[in-house]
């Protein structure tokens, strides 16, 4: 077999998953349904003490990458909305309230063995993404919200702790179409962002943190909070 065909082949060798927790169940919910043109899927699998709610959001060499949040239940559907006094998340049987949005949940009995397997799992978060440090804010929302010039929802903004200090901000984005050209931009601060998206203001060129979506005239990108560093960004 020649060399570049084994080693195209080498590369459909299933790969196991990578499942980064989110904070809670708020952040899948706003990962999953917040400014979507459709809301993503939920799958959910039974644990000892509950369910693992998670997003399948990316592939990264190979592997695919799954944001998961635990419950105690889980039903047909993860609504959300959000309220003036932050925002609305519940499990839900039926999609009945007009006035927030559904991701339906998927029950898996079983991933493929690989997926959960571990043996592998120090190989695969061995290879991160390679990191670009912006700015500030405004730069980093930049790079969010150009996919909206092709009338895409704007790319999310993950924040995570990277020390005892410094909380990293930032997004994922793919400079050609193949995944290993995706590069994770992002600034850093010294607090946890406490709201749950960023605004941004072309008109005025700023960009601010904020609990509103519905201030006229500007772009909004949702902000997802993980639980601990994304594994598969070096915290350096």
């Amino acid at each position: 077999m020649p060399r570049a065909q084994a080693q195209k082949e080498h590369d459909k060798t299933p790969k196991p998953a990578t499942f980064i927790e989110l904070e809670n169940l708020n952040e899948l919910a706003r990962l999953t349904c917040a400014l979507e043109r459709a809301p993503l899927p939920t799958f959910a699998n039974k644990l000892d003490s509950g369910y693992r709610l998670s997003s399948q959001l990316d592939f990264f060499h190979g592997s695919p990458v799954f944001y998961f949040a635990e419950s105690k239940e889980a039903r047909q559907y993860l609504g959300y909305r959000t309220t003036s006094m932050g925002e609305e998340v519940s499990l839900v049987d039926f999609p009945s309230n007009s006035s927030l949005v559904y991701s339906p949940i998927i029950e898996i009995v079983k991933f493929p063995k690989v997926f959960e397997s571990k043996t592998s799992e120090h190989k695969v978060h061995s290879v991160k993404f390679q990191s670009v440090q912006v700015k500030d804010l405004i730069s980093l929302v930049k790079v969010a919200t150009y996919k909206i010039m092709f009338e895409e929802p704007p790319l999310p903004i993950f924040a995570f702790p990277a020390s005892l200090k410094v909380w990293k901000i930032g997004t994922f984005a793919r400079i050609e179409d193949f995944e290993e050209a995706s590069l994770f931009f992002y600034f850093e601060q010294e607090s946890r962002p406490t709201e749950n998206f960023v605004g941004y203001s072309t008109a005025k060129a700023n960009a601010y943190f904020t609990n509103k979506t519905d201030e006229h005239g500007n772009l909004f990108v949702k902000l997802v909070r993980l639980k601990s560093p994304h594994p598969l960004v070096d915290a350096s």
